[in-house]
């Protein structure tokens, strides 16, 4: 699957302002929930909040990866947010987080969740990307990054 396929335009936040790990959460499932995709926006929200207790999904390099399985969910579904001012989110580097991407996925897919987290990764491991997903200015520009990224990467995948 591709990931512009998933990504949901209305939970896009290019200049969120959060003080803390938990408004950055907050913020974000709450776009995410404006998806027709998200049939249960609590549920998808609690899910994310109890995936986060487990272990931090800071990857490092300033990105945090947080996602979830739902059984209301048919469909993926991808948000981003990138902050105006980094976050603490127990990343394994320690580093504050800027760029997030949240996942919901179907609970009856568990491979999915899998193959969309591993080509974030992918992308946010490189550098250049980073740098990018930092300057990009409008919606439309991530979603044609997205989109390059999905060519890049040999997807469908």
């Amino acid at each position: 699957m591709n990931l512009s396929e998933a990504i949901e335009k209305k939970a896009i936040l290019l200049e969120l302002k959060a003080g803390s790990k938990g408004e950055l959460l907050d913020a974000l499932t709450k776009a995410v929930g404006r998806s027709s995709r998200v049939k249960d926006s609590a549920a998808a929200r609690g899910a994310i909040l109890e995936r986060e207790e487990l272990s931090s999904t800071g990857m490092g390099f300033g990105v945090a990866m947080p996602h979830a399985r739902l059984k209301s969910i048919t469909f993926p579904v991808l948000g981003f947010a990138r902050l105006t001012e980094g976050v603490d989110f127990g990343s394994v580097d320690d580093q504050p987080v800027r760029l997030v991407f949240l996942l919901l996925t179907p609970s009856t897919n568990p491979e999915l969740n899998v193959q969309l987290l591993g080509k974030l990764s992918r992308i946010c491991q490189q550098e250049e990307n980073r740098r990018r997903l930092l300057e990009i200015e409008k919606t439309g520009d991530l979603l044609v990054f997205i989109r390059e990224m999905d060519a890049l990467n040999g997807i469908p995948g």
